[in-house]
């Protein structure tokens, strides 16, 4: 009786999470799907996040002063190593979102879903910036 009772008590937070999923196709599923598969990605690519987080202000800041160098968004990302990291996004993350929603009638914007990760994860705003720009050059499609 005793260990009936406590399997029933250690399924519940299964349950439990079971029943936080929003319905398909909702635009909370939609969220809540895009904000898990982003996470995944954030965990496995926590260390160059860190770095361009880290760098970031001093490549784009007045002490390091790239962007005068360099104004070649391309250039200033690829030397912050920022460029790597949208290509495996685009090619990790973004074919995982795409499938996860290609039932459903919401196009997500890669561009925009990689901006606000790094956005959350306190990337400098203006390498933010300078990434969402090659978002619109860098083809997240398969």
């Amino acid at each position: 009786m005793m260990k009936s009772i406590a399997a029933g008590m250690m399924a519940l937070p299964l349950m439990a999470g079971c029943a936080t999923a929003p319905q398909p196709c909702t635009s909370e599923w939609v969220d809540w799907k895009t904000q898990r598969i982003i996470g995944q990605f954030v965990a496995g690519h926590g260390k160059q996040i860190g770095e361009l987080r880290d760098i970031a202000p001093i490549m784009f800041g007045p002490a390091g002063g790239l962007q005068d160098i360099a104004p070649n968004a391309m250039m200033v990302l690829t030397a912050i190593g920022a460029l790597d990291l949208v290509l495996e996004f685009a090619n990790d993350a973004w074919p995982q979102i795409t499938d996860a929603v290609a039932e459903c009638a919401a196009d997500p914007n890669a561009a925009y879903l990689f901006a606000n990760m790094l956005r959350d994860q306190g990337v400098d705003e203006r390498a933010v910036a300078a990434i969402e720009r090659l978002g619109n050059i860098v083809d997240f499609e398969r």
